[in-house]
């Protein structure tokens, strides 16, 4: 049981940790005029496509830990579960708050940006998915077949 939960939850870290590290590269690395779209917070195609895939990433890299730590098929997919849920919380929240319709100009600092962004609602109930789905994925890579 221990082994399990530990699992769900360095699962958990190496996930946000990764996704931390991942995103501000990307943002540093495209810069703020490629993030967004001119003028605006919204954010760009390319930024769009970069959010899914790392989404997936970070899912199967928490999938894996969790599984190597765990070597619970249970605690991997109630980890997923968590993944979702928290995901689809934070999305609805997101959602929620308000967002200025202001015009952006210069460059935007990455905390700064992170609070202003404009994501498609459709990516924001997305992205969850797919990391549940990415730490299915790597649970399954990781645990040997039942």
């Amino acid at each position: 049981m221990l082994k399990s939960i530990l699992g769900v939850i360095v699962g958990y870290v190496v996930m946000a940790l990764f996704s931390f590290a991942a995103f501000t590269c990307a943002y540093l690395g495209l810069g703020v005029d490629r993030v967004f779209e001119a003028g605006s917070y919204d954010v760009s195609t390319i930024w769009m496509v970069i959010m899914i895939v790392l989404s997936l990433v970070g899912g199967i890299l928490g999938g894996l830990v969790c599984a190597a730590i765990s070597k619970s098929k249970g605690a991997c997919m109630a980890f997923a579960g968590i993944v979702l849920g928290l995901g689809l919380i934070f999305a609805v929240m997101t959602k929620m708050k308000d967002h200025p319709d202001t015009a952006r100009s210069g460059d935007v600092p990455n905390f700064e940006a992170m609070q202003k962004a404009q994501t498609p609602t459709w990516l924001c109930m997305l992205t969850p998915v797919l990391g549940a789905a990415g730490v299915v994925f790597g649970a399954k890579k990781k645990l040997p077949a039942a």
